[in-house]
């Protein structure tokens, strides 16, 4: 009766993943009408005229009372490290942009505050649409919001060449992105490579130095570790551009595609920074607390399940991969998080003192992800080894009994005793 129940659960529990993931696909945005408004407010009415990207053209009433164009609102999107953001841009009659506004988006809010604060969106102003908008050429990034930052200019490029190509007959290109690889992406194929050799040949003390120079790497100087908000935009379909964020695709992509080679998991006990910190918290503390009974603990370790399958849902229906972002990654190795964040932080990191991984072991996602990649393959492996042929068992069989009959022969002569085949 209980496993009928447990089954009952389970199965109603994947349908409404399914229909939430659904949800994200097709579900579309609010009206986009007000903040039509908010970057060129002199007009008075809008008039669509392209669909790819969307065009308006801006009106509003002449002396004559005839409608006359003022400009153009493009709307288009590009993007970024957590998903798309989707720009309104403004364009006057003389070809400058007057005003951009994010309609939409799906990166870490934190971030977008940011960039808000310092008032990036500004610097668009003035520009003209023939300008690449190229970030740290023709428009600063925010540190610490670099991606967020390079959506929202490509996005603009993008929607204010298409109005100068249809609208002003202008002969523009779009900038053709360079691949970028440098110290970023070298360190970190130079990390995978030595968590491969580690694991081949079993070499503890390369998984201290990996952990460590992840921390250091992939922590505090770079702040990618792999969250459940970008499983959220892998199961949502953002992808970003791998010639821009390369890292992204070895991290998402070539992690698991190893783990499930090797099958072993590499990323939480070779590769995570913040287990890395973790495990020198506890030897710092002892890390040897247990909990009484061990029952409670087991279902205590079970809270992840919940966590995992909650924040999935709520980033399908809120649209936002950056809502399953949970985890106290971004508020430590970025300096940046919500409310909340600020507030599991410091309790995370004081257990993890007296308790092993105690992120890992009762909250962090990174088993259950790695336990999917796993489940598969041991169940593939073990389809091969029961699909060898009876004839190669046999092989194997009479060649083992051969060489037990070689080894008695040899010590039957060590002994002066004839033995018959």
């Amino acid at each position: 009766m209980k496993n009928s129940a447990n089954k009952i659960i389970m199965f109603a529990a994947a349908v409404v993943f399914l229909l939430t993931l659904v949800f994200s696909w097709t579900h579309t945005d609010n009206d986009i009408i007000p903040f039509m408004n908010q970057v060129f407010p002199e007009a008075q009415s809008f008039q669509k005229i392209a669909s790819s990207p969307v065009i308006y053209e801006g009106q509003t009433k002449g002396q004559n009372g005839r409608e006359e164009k003022i400009g153009y609102v493009v709307i288009e999107q590009a993007v970024a490290y957590g998903g798309p953001i989707k720009m309104v841009t403004g364009i006057n009659l003389q070809g400058k942009i007057v005003g951009t506004v994010i309609a939409v988006h799906k990166d870490t809010p934190s971030f977008i505050d940011n960039i808000l604060d310092q008032k990036y969106l500004e610097r668009f102003i003035g520009k003209d649409i023939t300008d690449p908008l190229s970030i740290n050429k023709d428009i600063d990034r925010i540190s610490g919001a670099t991606f967020s930052t390079r959506g929202i200019a490509k996005a603009v490029s993008r929607g204010s060449h298409a109005v100068a190509r249809s609208e002003f007959g202008l002969n523009v290109k779009d900038e053709v992105e360079p691949f970028k690889f440098g110290s970023k992406e070298i360190a970190v194929i130079a990390l995978v490579i030595l968590i491969v050799i580690g694991v081949a040949f079993k070499q503890k003390k390369l998984r201290r130095l990996a952990l460590l120079g992840s921390l250091v790497i992939i922590g505090f100087q770079y702040n990618t570790p792999i969250s459940l908000a970008n499983i959220a935009g892998l199961l949502m379909g953002n992808f970003p551009s791998i010639r821009e964020n390369l890292v992204w695709y070895i991290l998402l992509i070539g992690i698991p595609v190893i783990t499930f080679i090797i099958g072993k998991n590499i990323y939480c006990f070779w590769f995570c920074p913040f287990g890395a910190l973790q495990e020198i918290t506890a030897k710092v503390g002892g890390g040897k607390f247990k909990c009484c009974n061990k029952a409670i603990e087991a279902k205590a370790a079970k809270l992840r399940y919940i966590l995992i399958y909650l924040a999935l849902i709520g980033a399908f229906l809120t649209k936002s991969p950056s809502f399953a972002g949970y985890e106290p990654f971004a508020t430590l190795f970025g300096r940046q998080g919500f409310g909340i964040q600020w507030l599991i932080l410091p309790v995370v990191i004081f257990s993890s003192f007296f308790i092993s991984r105690f992120w890992c072991r009762f909250f962090c996602p990174g088993l259950i992800l790695n336990e999917i990649i796993l489940r598969p393959r041991r169940y593939i492996m073990g389809i091969l080894e029961k699909g060898i042929p009876e004839k190669v068992k046999l092989k194997k069989v009479q060649r083992i009994k051969g060489v037990e009959e070689i080894k008695a022969r040899s010590a039957n002569e060590l002994n002066n005793i004839e033995v018959k085949q």
